[in-house]
Order: structure tokens, then C-alpha cells, then sequence
């Protein structure tokens, strides 16, 4: 992996040393508000409307793209690509020990062979993506603590009964949201951007190599089983799809969703499935970080395309913030139980774990943590060491899995003001004027669900004393 890698940098480096290959042939479509961006990174942006009455690809080609797409080919960094600058600004990225996502993303099968496809003499402002990601509405059963209204409809319940979360932003304020466009449209009423959609459907589908379903909670969106019905009525053999789901719907709904996946891959009408799925924490940990899951309808849930189907795969997408802290190794410890379990020779990697590291809200970054928690994710990094394939266990962790993590524990043992432009008392602040809030509106407990972290909920409560 780490040698593929060095050779993609190289290859980047010969177009421009800030090529991302990502900000050309991905596309992430959040139709539900008609917004969108490249890569899950930066922040989104409008897709101006008027512009799809005479074509459909300027859901993807926009103008904000196109004059980042300039810069990267003169070397300059896009601001709006900050996540990855923060990366490559580390000493492991210079050393060649740590890769940025724009290097990962652009070594991957959709986005190498296209490295030298764009150059100077050469700005395409009309370019067909080979990777979508796409959400079609925010219609969620959950309200992930890090979540906000754009991506939950329960998110946006919450904020017109109790008002925004009194931090310094107003964590979820719905009046932010309207102002800046990105109040989502309501999953019952009509959306010129879901319409645009499936006008570009019949020409966007051939050129595709990965289609990624999201949402909100995708399988609670009819345009979700239109997909699937979709690639039965027209097959595409070399399509790599993937459905993001919380895992916490109600098993009936779920099967339905894996028996339909089913028959696509038996019938050979696509080339493979992964499901993505997001836990941060373990059992009530977990289900403190993103409330509404049930953790144990999860790992049925889970477990069951595991079992159903032999040749799929399930990535945990583990978004790494302050309640992560604590029996992260556990979570760890149960995904490799699932390697070793659901192993087989359809499926070298049954499941996969993809750490990535939280950057808003700021007041649930792990760069708001004390120093004396700086170590918290050392025994899980030799946990995963241990038991990795170099070590000799088939179903083990690999490099890609182990060297996220390496990168999460540099990045929190750095300096935060470094990271992320934070103010950190005012951070701390928001932390605990944010778990306060939270345990009055959901009947939740922060000191009891994270006893290991009660040190640093009163150094920050202190700060607001001391106000």
C-alpha cells in the first residue's frame, strides 16, 4: 500500500504538487439542499439552479469547482481543501510516513488513470465523474451528536422545539441554515435537484466506476430502491456500489435492502457491494456520540449482510471526536472478531474499519482534550499492530486501517491552535455548555456514560465558573 502510494504522489507531483485528482471525477450530490463539493472534505456549496435547465452536469461542474480545479494546476492550495493541507503540513507527510487523503483518494482504481488526463493547456470545465456519491434526502431516524439539521430531520425536530444549542455559534441554529441556503427541502415535497438527477441518470450511469448511496438514513428514501430496481432493468457489470447506513433501522426494512443487493450480485448486474456504516465508540459510548442508535440492532444488523451475502463488504466509518476517547480498543476488538468470523474466499476484508478525524464542531474535536488524554488511542494503535496481517493473521489489520490511526495520534499529540484555528478556552466552553444541553434536551448523562472523562468535564466546567 505505502509503496503505491509514494508512486501517486510522484505522479501527482509531476502535474502540480497540489493535483487531487478528486476535485475532477468525485462528486458528492447533496440534492437535498442542492448543494455540493468534491471529495467529503471541504465544505459544500451551492449548485446554482439556473444552470440545470440546459445541463444536467453542472450539478457537478460548478463554478466554484472549476476555479479550484485552476489553482491546483498552478500549484496553489483551494482553501476549501484545508483538511488535507493540515495533513501534509505534518512531519510525517514531508518523511513519507503519512498520506493525505488527496494522495489516497487519487491512487484509488476510479481516479489513477485519470492523473495526467488534465494539465494547464488543457482546463475541462465539462467533466463527467467517475465517483458519486449522492443524497437524495435528510430523512434520518438518528441525531448523531456532530450532526446538524442539514443531514437529519430529526436534527431539524429538535431545533424548532428547543431552539439552537447555547454555544458560541448556536450549534444547529436553523435561521444559519436558511440564511446560507442549506435548509434542506422537506423529503415529502418536490425537489428540482432530485429531478435534475434522474434526468442525468441515463448518461451518468455508463461512465461510472463507484456509486455511493448516502443521506440522512438512505435506506428510509424510496430514490435509495430506485437505485437497485434502476441496475436490475440495466445491469452494469463494473460498478462498485455502496450504500451508507447507520444500521439501526428495523430489521425488516433492513433485509429488504439485503435481498435486493442480493439478487444484483448473483445476477452479476454489478460488480460489487460494500455497505458504509458509522460507530465511533462502543455500546453506550456509542450511542451517546450518535443518539438514536441502537447499538445491539447494529451488530445484528451488521452481522447479517455479513452473513447474507459472502462477497460483501462493511466499512465502519469511525469519525473520531471526544467521545471516542474511551473503549475505542473494544470497538476495535470486535471488528477484528468479525475479520476472523466472516473471512472467507469471496473476501479477503469482510469489514474493514476507515478512521478519519472530526473537525467540526470544534467543541467536540479531540484537539479540545487536556494533555493527560493525549495517550487515550496508544493501546488501541497496539492492538491493531498486533493482530495485523504483517503479523501474520490473515484476517487481520491492515496497513491502510493502521495508518489512519497512526495519523489520528499525531494529530491530537500536536498543537490544536496548529490544527485547526481553534480557540481552545472557548472551545472548552462549548464542550460543556454543548453535554449540558444535550443531557437536558435527551434525558442523557455525560459523567455516567464517560466516567474516564469527568477530569476533563470539570476543568472545563471551571472555565465557565470563572466566567
Amino acid at each position: 500500500m505505502s509503496t503505491t502510494l509514494i508512486e501517486t504522489k510522484e505522479l501527482l507531483d509531476e502535474v502540480s504538487p497540489t493535483m487531487c485528482v478528486a476535485k475532477w471525477k468525485q462528486v458528492t450530490l447533496h440534492l437535498h439542499n442542492g448543494h455540493t463539493h468534491s471529495c467529503h472534505h471541504p465544505q459544500v456549496h451551492p449548485i446554482p439552479l439556473e444552470s440545470l435547465s440546459d445541463r444536467h452536469d453542472a450539478l457537478h461542474n460548478t463554478p466554484q469547482k472549476i476555479n479550484a480545479r485552476l489553482q491546483m494546476l498552478n500549484g496553489e492550495r483551494p482553501s476549501e481543501c484545508q483538511y488535507c493541507w493540515n495533513v501534509e503540513d505534518l512531519k510525517g507527510f514531508s518523511e513519507g510516513n503519512l498520506f493525505s487523503d488527496r494522495v489516497i483518494k487519487s491512487s484509488d482504481s476510479w481516479a489513477n488513470q485519470y492523473i495526467h488526463s488534465f494539465s494547464k493547456d488543457k482546463i475541462v470545465d465539462k467533466v463527467d465523474p467517475s465517483y458519486v456519491e449522492v443524497s437524495f434526502s435528510n430523512h434520518c431516524n438518528m441525531k448523531c451528536s456532530y450532526c446538524s439539521p442539514v443531514y437529519s430531520s430529526r436534527w431539524v425536530e429538535e431545533i424548532k422545539t428547543h431552539g439552537p444549542y447555547p454555544t458560541s455559534a448556536n450549534f444547529g441554529d436553523l435561521q444559519y441554515f436558511e440564511e446560507t441556503g442549506e435548509l434542506p427541502i422537506h423529503h415529502s415535497k418536490y425537489n428540482p435537484f432530485v429531478e435534475a438527477f434522474w434526468r442525468w441518470w441515463p448518461t451518468l450511469i455508463d461512465g461510472l466506476k463507484v456509486l455511493r448511496v448516502t443521506g440522512g438514513e438512505p435506506l428510509l428514501s424510496k430514490d435509495s430502491f430506485k437505485i437497485l430496481n434502476q441496475l436490475k432493468v440495466n445491469p452494469q457489470p463494473f460498478l462498485e456500489l455502496g450504500i451508507n447506513t447507520n444500521g439501526s433501522i428495523p430489521f425488516e426494512l433492513f433485509d429488504k435492502f439485503v435481498q435486493n443487493a442480493k439478487s444484483l450480485l448473483e445476477d452479476k448486474n454489478i460488480k460489487s457491494l460494500t455497505i458504509y456504516t458509522s460507530v465511533d465508540g462502543w455500546e453506550k459510548t456509542a450511542e451517546y456520540s450518535r443518539f438514536g442508535l441502537d447499538f445491539s440492532l447494529w451488530q445484528k444488523n451488521i452481522e447479517h449482510i455479513l452473513r447474507e451475502i459472502p462477497s460483501a463488504t462493511v466499512v465502519v466509518m469511525s469519525t473520531t471526536n471526544v467521545f471516542s476517547v474511551t473503549r475505542y480498543k473494544r470497538l476495535l476488538e470486535y471488528i477484528y472478531t468479525l475479520k476472523s468470523r466472516y473471512l472467507n474466499e469471496n473476501r479477503w476484508i469482510p469489514i474493514a474499519i476507515d478512521i478519519a478525524i472530526l473537525r467540526h464542531p470544534h467543541h467536540l474535536n479531540l484537539s479540545v482534550l487536556s494533555p493527560e488524554y493525549h495517550d487515550a488511542f496508544d493501546a488501541s494503535l497496539d492492538y491493531m499492530q498486533q493482530n495485523s496481517v504483517e503479523m501474520g493473521s490473515q484476517a487481520g489489520f491492515y496497513d491502510f486501517e493502521i495508518n489512519k490511526l497512526k495519523r489520528l495520534i499525531e494529530f491530537i499529540k500536536s498543537s490544536p491552535q496548529g490544527n485547526e484555528n481553534i480557540d481552545l478556552a472557548d472551545s472548552r466552553k462549548d464542550f460543556i455548555r454543548f453535554v449540558d444541553e444535550h443531557d437536558r434536551r435527551r434525558g442523557t448523562s455525560f459523567r455516567r456514560t464517560f466516567p474516564e472523562l469527568n477530569s476533563f468535564y470539570d476543568l472545563c466546567s471551571e472555565m465557565i465558573a470563572g466566567e
